[in-house]
């Protein structure tokens, strides 16, 4: 079958394992031991990795919402979804894009039983969902430039959503008079 552009499916393979499966199992972990010392939530809700599941499904569904087209190709022109991805896009359709991811992840720790770890599990899966989209375009070509976009996207939206997360539970917590963890 001819996709009218090279892939590799070793390669898909090899940055999922790398730039996705790796981080997102370092972060479960991570997730399962603040889970452990939180406070069971009086709440109902979605259970960590059903959390995490979600904000993959929800981070996969940004990058390829935002990312698979372009309203301002190369050439000026509007570029309608496929593979491979545009290259060039405005200003607005990235600011978008980001906007959405973290909507994305607020959406998913809203949605979990716990607020920290919740978060947490949000931060990664949303994180973990966009990197896991950018790798099916990345399996294209062969070259470090798309590994580094790959660690730059996983370590760039881990750190920044989990900090907003961190910033939400101590908001929630002080807010709910719970307080936050010592």
């Amino acid at each position: 079958m001819d996709l009218g552009f090279d892939f590799s499916l070793e390669q898909l393979i090899s940055n999922l394992a790398i730039f996705v499966v790796l981080p997102l199992a370092i972060a479960a972990g991570v997730v399962a031991v603040i889970h452990r010392s939180e406070q069971s939530a009086p709440r109902s809700g979605l259970g960590m990795w059903a959390t995490g599941a979600v904000a993959l499904i929800l981070g996969i569904l940004a990058c390829a919402g935002w990312l698979s087209w372009t309203a301002a190709d190369h050439d000026g022109n509007i570029r309608g979804p496929g593979l491979p991805a545009p290259t060039s896009f405005p200003t607005w359709q990235v600011v978008a894009c980001g906007a959405t991811m973290v909507l994305a992840c607020f959406l998913a720790a809203h949605w979990s039983r716990t607020l920290f770890a919740g978060g947490l599990a949000a931060a990664a899966g949303t994180a973990g969902g966009f990197t896991a989209a950018f790798c099916i375009d990345a399996a294209r070509t062969v070259t470090s430039q798309e590994g580094i976009g790959l660690f730059l996207s996983i370590v760039g939206w881990g750190l920044s959503l989990s900090i907003l997360m961190s910033i939400r539970y101590f908001v929630l917590a002080t807010r709910h008079g719970s307080g936050a963890p010592s």
